[in-house]
């Protein structure tokens, strides 16, 4: 029994799963696990639906075909000398097993600009690992993203590694390993073509004067029946708009000065694999990878690649109680999404990325010799209602006033200008089309947007197709120009006219509680109250407290699956101020709650 025991705790700390959580604030998303790797919960699932340096960025649980994955994994490498001379390796990442170690919890922070109490001086998202390894190194690493430009496209990792032994630890080096993969997009959208020596299309570079590795999907080719490598036929686009790269930002002296990163190695993965994991390669074989000894496997720069990276600083040698502080950033920029959706006439296009991502990461840099202290802050943007209407065939977008009450953190004198009204026909990350510019100063702009019984500014979107979903965003905007980010747009498309649905499990009544108005902005719907996710074929009918019927509603429409009531009773009466219930049945089920009107 003690045998069985004991091999069921070595399985169970071999396939340990890791809590996760998602940087989803900017423009580019990540999961960011507590072992120190990096990625989607799962490396080897190449259709996990969390985010994996995805850019642009969202939503949370994403189908196959919407995943803008640059990553497939990532990580963590320490080796070093113990006191007696032996080598040990700490290996988190890239691939599925990680050294043994303690963990602890997952700690978020959560720093919003809408939020009171925002400060500029701290990042809108830092979430903390930590954990130490069997060599009794412990690991902090605090992720930073903000929101607004320009550092959206960006993520900054701030590692710092104590010994907490009583023996001073020699010759140690801090590694990166990195499996970017901008054409993981190609894998995911045709149905799974793999990783072979026919598809290993990435570019790799090694920009010194940054210290950055960088890559970028190749040119597709057609050498195969519809193998179009980044083009995806099915939406005619450009999958992979943009490059990925890492850099180091800072890092505490190393002994000797020995010019950094101590390793800058890009190889081909496919058919070397083994070279790069501890359960098929010794310990010194992955010491002399990290601290730069063995380049054996360096790829050239015209080689196509499914690559592994590995950056690394050192040597330090690091006394009991010393920590070793490193800053790493990473960036994907690139020609933006209403080209790339233009498809594949655009794909020379995509060489003008590289100066953006270059730029995105000297102001990372710049943001870190600066403590991740920024130097502007847009206007929060306002918390948004999105209303669709089925008697109009519209979609209104209300909010309430942010200019009354913004002030800004760094400079009071800095007023704000005007909001910018977004809108995409296509998918929670666009590409969106400015719909509307509403400045609170200027006249016109009062009579045609704000409603000053219910202190809120209104826009009815009338220019839709019906049954089609949208997403929508309004930003903030200060007299300089800075612009807050799409921070509040809706992830599940909106339409005016909702289908039928096939159950009763998610019937929803708006507005409630009803107050005054129903906050649409044609007049003739002030006292609408809409019913949405119902079936083709139900009843809904509303009671009084007291289980009197107030109204039935008789619905039947194929195509919709709203229904709304004008606040008129059976008798032609309308309903004094109270708490209702109401019911829909149908043959697929019932849903009950409850109504509160408020007049």
């Amino acid at each position: 029994m003690l045998m069985i025991a004991m091999f069921s705790t070595a399985v169970l700390s071999q396939v340990r799963k890791p809590e996760f959580e998602i940087h989803k604030r900017g423009n580019l998303w990540e999961s960011v696990r507590d072992d120190g790797t990096l990625g989607a919960p799962d490396p080897n699932n190449r259709f996990q639906n969390f985010p994996s340096l995805d850019w642009p960025g969202g939503p949370t649980v994403m189908s196959k075909d919407d995943q803008r994955h640059y990553r497939v994994a990532g990580g963590l490498w320490i080796g070093g000398r113990q006191a007696n001379g032996t080598l040990f390796m700490a290996e988190h990442g890239p691939f599925q097993s990680v050294s043994s170690g303690t963990y602890q919890p997952l700690q978020r922070v959560e720093n919003y600009i809408e939020r009171p109490g925002y400060n500029p001086a701290e990042a809108e998202e830092k979430i903390t690992a930590r954990f130490t390894t069997a060599a009794g190194l412990e690991v902090t690493r605090i992720s930073r993203t903000w929101s607004f430009r320009p550092f959206t496209n960006a993520i900054v990792y701030e590692y710092i590694v104590r010994n907490t032994g009583s023996q001073t630890l020699t010759d140690v080096f801090i590694g990166f390993p990195n499996l970017l993969r901008p054409s993981y997009q190609d894998f995911v959208v045709h149905n799974g073509w793999g990783d072979d020596f026919n598809r290993a299309d990435e570019l790799v570079r090694f920009d010194a004067a940054r210290k950055m590795i960088y890559t970028w999907d190749d040119t597709p080719s057609f050498d195969l029946p519809q193998d179009v490598g980044n083009f995806w036929a099915a939406t005619n686009e450009l999958r992979t708009t943009g490059y990925a790269g890492y850099a180091v930002l800072y890092h505490d002296p190393v002994k000797g000065g020995r010019t950094q990163p101590a390793t800058a190695l890009y190889a081909q993965l496919l058919n070397n694999e083994r070279f790069f994991s501890g359960t098929s390669a010794s310990t010194e074989a992955l010491y002399r990878l990290l601290n730069g000894q063995d380049t054996s496997l360096q790829a050239g720069n015209d080689d196509r690649l499914s690559p592994f990276m590995l950056m690394s600083v050192g040597p330090y040698d690091l006394a009991s109680g010393a920590t070793i502080r490193i800053v790493v950033g990473e960036v994907v920029n690139g020609i933006p999404q209403n080209v790339a959706i233009q498809g594949i006439s655009q794909q020379p296009r995509l060489t003008a990325g590289l100066d953006s991502l270059r730029r995105a990461m000297d102001r990372v840099k710049v943001l870190v010799d600066n403590n991740f202290r920024v130097g502007n802050v847009p206007p929060r943007a306002p918390a948004i209602r999105i209303l669709p209407s089925p008697a109009t065939q519209s979609i209104t977008i209300d909010w309430d006033p942010v200019e009354d009450t913004w002030v800004n953190p760094l400079d009071p004198s800095i007023t704000f200008r005007e909001y910018r009204l977004y809108r995409s026909s296509r998918s929670f990350i666009g590409p969106f089309q400015q719909l509307a510019i509403i400045r609170p100063g200027r006249a016109i702009d009062i009579t045609q947007y704000y409603d000053a019984l219910n202190n809120k500014w209104i826009y009815n979107d009338r220019n839709i197709s019906l049954g089609a979903e949208y997403y929508y965003a309004v930003t903030s905007v200060d007299n300089r120009g800075v612009e807050s980010w799409l921070t509040n747009r809706n992830e599940t498309g909106i339409s005016a006219v909702r289908p039928p649905t096939t159950n009763t499990l998610d019937v929803k009544v708006f507005p409630n509680p009803f107050k005054l108005a129903s906050g649409f902005p044609n007049r003739n719907q002030d006292n609408d109250i809409i019913w949405t996710n119902i079936p083709a074929k139900c009843t809904i009918r509303v009671y009084t407290a007291s289980g009197e019927l107030v109204v039935e509603l008789k619905h039947n429409n194929p195509m919709s699956g709203q229904a709304v009531w004008s606040q008129l009773s059976d008798a032609r009466q309308r309903p004094a101020p109270g708490i209702y219930f109401w019911t829909v049945d149908s043959e697929v089920g019932t849903a009950r709650g409850t109504l509160v009107i408020v007049k």
